[in-house]
């Protein structure tokens, strides 16, 4: 039990703090320079990664419970430091690969 709950919140964290730049190219306005930046692009690929991993792992009340998790901390957190916060997503997406690779 203790192992589906911390997969559970290691892919929220790690889709919840990459959302934001995810959704970031998808938006009219801002800079389009900011849109191509690398940190954008590692965002995008973890959340990506994070989702396909939700659908295919996880059963129905934990892919519920993920993505309620995952939109309240995109919503909570701001992007004021999108490295720290993507590199957190990036260590939370690997010790979910590290747990599932275990279980």
């Amino acid at each position: 039990m203790l192992h589906l709950v911390l997969t559970c919140l290691l892919l929220s964290v790690a889709s919840g703090l990459s959302m934001r730049r995810f959704l970031l190219p998808y938006f009219p306005g801002g800079d389009l320079s900011e849109k191509s930046a690398p940190v954008t692009i590692v965002a995008s690929a973890v959340f990506l990664a994070a989702a396909a991993f939700t659908v295919s792992d996880q059963g129905l009340w934990a892919k519920s419970i993920i993505l309620m998790l995952c939109l309240l901390l995109a919503a909570l957190l701001d992007d004021a430091r999108p490295r720290l916060t993507i590199a957190l997503s990036v260590v939370s997406l690997a010790a979910y690969l590290g747990l599932r690779s275990i279980g």
